[in-house]
This record gives structure tokens, sequence and C-alpha cells, in this order.
């Protein structure tokens, strides 16, 4: 038994109909399809705890995207493409950007990214306990000298790369002035880290007190000239 439509005018309207609705659509589709470069942020994540990175890194990568970009893709959505560098050792390494992880809407691909790769360098993190070394501006009052320097605390607890602590010892304030004092001199100070990679792990300030005293009188000495007194 054949099976016919039971209104078989309708039924080839209705097909025509549907065919020429697709056909529309996908020239529509083709239409929307374009190709074109844009600058993508570059973005490290998953960086270990334990690593500082040492080196300097693009602020974004060249991309080349195809599909429907000016229907998917919103202006005011930086794109972004993502690093992740949960394998990172310490040294200089060649780490490659992966399409994959540009997110972006299903329609749209990535042709082409620069750079593919890029080399970066990585150190231990460590810490060290420094030595606060206050800095001292200005003369006291005439008749009057500087005595002694404290702060408080003695050291503070310094983090950084490994080899740019090697040779740290201690780490200056910003400076307190004597100029023209008579008495001792208190401030709170901050530390002043002589690496931008260098940083505190304490927010203590510290106090930084300079004693000012009058310079020591000088002691008389007989006088030569004057005659023997007579007893």
């Amino acid at each position: 038994m054949r099976l016919r439509p039971r209104y078989p005018i309708q039924f080839l309207v209705s097909l025509l109909a549907a065919f020429l609705l697709w056909y529309g659509l996908s020239a529509q589709r083709g239409r929307d399809i374009s190709v074109r470069s844009v600058r993508a942020q570059l973005t490290l994540v998953n960086i270990p705890a334990d690593l500082v990175l040492v080196s300097g890194v693009p602020d974004s990568v060249s991309a080349q995207l195809r599909g429907p970009l000016s229907r998917t893709l919103d202006p005011r959505t930086p794109l972004e493409v993502l690093l992740d560098l949960s394998n990172a050792q310490p040294g200089t390494a060649s780490y490659p950007i992966d399409a994959a992880n540009m997110p972006l809407p299903a329609e749209v691909e990535v042709v082409s990214l620069e750079p593919t790769t890029i080399s970066l360098q990585f150190e231990r993190r460590q810490t060290l306990i420094v030595t606060v070394r206050p800095t001292i501006e200005g003369q006291p009052a005439p008749g009057f000298e500087l005595g002694a320097v404290r702060a408080t605390p003695v050291q503070v607890p310094v983090q950084g790369p490994e080899s740019h602590l090697a040779d740290l010892e201690s780490v200056a304030t910003e400076p307190l002035s004597v100029e023209g004092a008579t008495g001792p001199v208190t401030r709170m100070v901050r530390p002043i880290l002589p690496d931008p990679q260098l940083r505190l792990l304490s927010a203590v300030p510290i106090q930084v007190v300079a004693e000012v005293r009058p310079l020591p009188q000088p002691t008389p000495t007989p006088d030569e000239s004057a005659p023997d007194s007579v007893p």
C-alpha cells in the first residue's frame, strides 16, 4: 500500500516554503560569516604558590577569528586568552598559547594566534628577615647633636624571588627629619623596599625615635698666664 499525502498540492506548497525558509536562513548565515583580527588580553592562571614570575609578559596576543562575529561578539566584553601555568617550574621555559583556552561562542573559531608560545622565567619564592635601617635627614639646632636612633620593630619579614633576596641585608625607611630639633623626634614611617619584586609580609608601621641632645660643654682648662696663688 503506497502512502500518499491527502492534499498533495498543500504538501508541495509547504515543502517549497520550508525549502525557501531554509535557503534564506542559510544565505543569511553565510552573509554573517566574517574574519577579523583582534587583540585579546593574555591572563596567566594557576601559577604555583611557591613561584614568582620575574620576566616580562605581553599584555595581549593577536588572534584571527572566523564566524558570525558582529552577531555573537559583544564589543563591550574584552576578549581574553588564558595561559594555564599549573605545571610551571623554576627557570626559563617556553609555554604554548592554546586557542582552546580562549573563551568564545560555539559559532566562532580561532583561525590563528600570534604568538603561539611565550618565554617566561620563574624563581622560587623566599622569605627573609631583614634589619630596619632608619633614614635621618637634616641637622639639629645649633648647640645640639644627633644621638641614638631606634626603630621598632627592629626587623621585618620580606618576601620575593630567591635571587632578589640574596644580597638584601636591611631595608631603609622614609626619612625622619631632625632639622632644627632640640629634643627627641618620633615618627611612624614606612619601609622603602629597593625592588618592586619584593613585598613586606607585615603591615605593622615602624616607629623611629631619634635622640637629639645638647652638645657636651667643653671642659675649662687652667689659665697658664695666671700667677700662682700664695699660701
